[in-house]
């Protein structure tokens, strides 16, 4: 008879807890393939730049970026007058950011502004995620985001209403459409590339000093299509961007006229150079972006021992980036600006520091693998923690202003004529309804001229003075400081002691955590005091 197999009944894999453990494990990874790990990470990056919102009144920079997009918007809809100085001195275009963030402000106030600042920063870390899966793998994408939420720079740009969030986020706009270009088909590259192009040109009309990343963005696309399509696409994609950024750009300088080009040349191409230390700078730096900087060169070390050229170059470029907003303000011995400076580079570094964290999880045994991982995820978390006190100490930095704004709104009715004001954005900001832009004067510059010999006095210090002697101001605020006063606090209160006129009506003392000291303000007396 033939030999007939008998089927035998399955013998059961492990036990009922080995068994559970495997279905969990399961889940997890089905889970960790889907959205929800990278939901996860925005929602902290969320929360981390959320705090920050009530934690201090308007910065300066937030007043002046908001009040000019609500005077441009003036303009547009109602011909009013626009102050034809902002293109001169703004490091940014004056009808890019500031209308956008404008028209947040008038919907729902400060905390809308600021919220408009959290979308583009948690754009870009998804953007930062899409770039790195498609360049490395979904690991190393995953383990890039999360370090980059936890930046400190990224949490205080998601609650700091300026241009660089918005700056940031079409740089990585440019540097995803530029990489989805390596895998499209020929006329959808060639519309994506002329798309990146243009979005680069954006960018470095939100903020000039953006200008510094382009070649890194340029090079990660050109290296990014060589790798795939060949040495001679990747050329042609890095002209393709290129050319179309510097098209736009030149196009939109000669409709815009010199004031845009000698607000260029001073706030970023010729910028004065300051007085700190390299070292002071380096070490700076270091506090916010080092783990950062460390991790990056991990893993572009890692990609040196297995990747080929043009894996190596692009791994070493994206490392760069991360060394080049600090290198910048070493040059010029300036540290204004430092920490926002290098949320830039750190979008790229993170990049391949997510892949040097994926890999260590390549480089030991199957049985220790989650080993690994679990280490990753631990210095992710633990480079985030410096974040979070940075970003809280950088934003209690400046006075909070809410005593201040309710002494000025008693005391204007009684101040008539030309106000010195040196928080003259965040006054004009919270006072807009009862203050003129054309009666203010800051403590940066002024001139005069002199009422009894009819002299023009250009020199600033010298301007002041008189002009206080003749009791030419109605109104003086100054947030004065004895260890950092800024423009020509000094002078002004220096006039005001010597010839009198003035009366001080308030003096509110402040405390920030760098350093503290006293709003004071002033109003002209009735009677008119003689020169001395």
């Amino acid at each position: 008879l033939p030999s007939i197999d008998i089927p035998r009944p399955q013998a059961r894999s492990g036990t009922p807890r080995r068994r559970r453990a495997a279905a969990r494990s399961e889940r997890w990874r089905c889970a960790a393939a889907g959205p929800w790990p990278l939901l996860g990470v925005l929602a902290a990056q969320a929360l981390l730049s959320l705090r920050l919102f009530p934690a201090n009144t308007t910065f300066r920079d937030e007043a002046l970026y908001l009040w000019t997009g609500q005077l441009e918007w003036s303009g547009w809809l109602h011909g009013a007058q626009v102050p034809g100085y902002f293109p001169t001195f703004l490091s940014g275009s004056p009808v890019v950011y500031p209308p956008l963030a404008a028209l947040a402000n008038s919907a729902g106030g400060l905390a809308a502004a600021r919220g408009l600042s959290l979308c583009f920063m948690l754009g870009a870390t998804a953007l930062l995620y899409c770039v790195t899966i498609r360049i490395f793998d979904r690991r190393a994408a995953l383990f890039a985001a999360a370090l980059f939420a936890g930046v400190g720079s990224v949490q205080f740009l998601g609650g700091f209403a300026t241009y660089d969030a918005m700056a940031l986020f079409l740089l990585a706009l440019a540097t995803w459409l530029g990489v989805r270009a390596a895998e499209a088909g020929p006329a959808a590259q060639c519309l994506l590339e002329i798309s990146a192009g243009a979005a680069l040109a954006v960018s470095d009309a939100a903020k000039y000093a953006a200008t510094l990343f382009d070649p890194v963005a340029i090079v990660v696309i050109a290296l990014l299509v060589w790798q795939r399509r060949g040495r001679g696409r990747g050329i042609a994609a890095a002209l393709t961007v290129a050319t179309t950024a510097v098209t736009l750009i030149g196009w939109a300088l000669r409709i815009a006229g010199t004031g845009y080009w000698q607000g260029i040349e001073d706030t970023t191409l010729a910028r004065q150079h300051g007085d700190v230390p390299v070292p002071g700078i380096l070490f700076a730096s270091g506090k916010w972006i080092g783990v950062v900087a460390v991790l990056a060169v991990i893993g572009a070390a890692s990609m040196t021992v297995t990747g080929r050229w043009p894996q190596k170059a692009l791994a070493w470029s994206l490392a760069a980036a991360v060394f080049l907003a600090p290198a910048e303000q070493a040059r010029i011995h300036v540290i204004t600006s430092l920490f926002k400076h290098v949320a830039y580079g750190a979008w790229f570094g993170c990049i391949v520091a997510g892949y040097g964290l994926g890999a260590l999880a390549l480089a030991v045994p199957a049985a220790k693998v989650r080993a690994a991982l679990a280490a990753g995820a631990a210095t992710v978390v633990l480079a985030a923690v410096p974040g979070v006190f940075l970003a809280s100490f950088h934003f209690a930095s400046w006075p909070r202003a809410t005593a201040m704004i309710t002494a000025i709104r008693a005391d204007l009715s009684s101040a008539r004529g030309p106000r010195l004001l040196e928080d003259s954005y965040i006054i004009e900001y919270y006072l807009r309804d009862r203050l003129g832009w054309q009666n203010l004067t800051s403590n940066y510059y002024f001139t005069y001229t002199d009422p009894l010999t009819g002299a023009y006095v250009a020199q600033p210090r010298a301007a002041y003075t008189d002009a206080i002697r003749h009791r030419y101001f109605g109104l003086i605020e100054l947030s004065y400081s004895p260890h950092a006063s800024d423009g020509y606090d000094a002078v002004i209160t220096s006039a005001i002691a010597r010839y009198g006129g003035y009366r001080l009506v308030t003096d509110i003392p402040f405390r920030t955590s760098a350093d503290e000291g006293r709003f004071l303000v002033w109003v002209r007396q009735r009677a008119r005091a003689r020169p001395r």
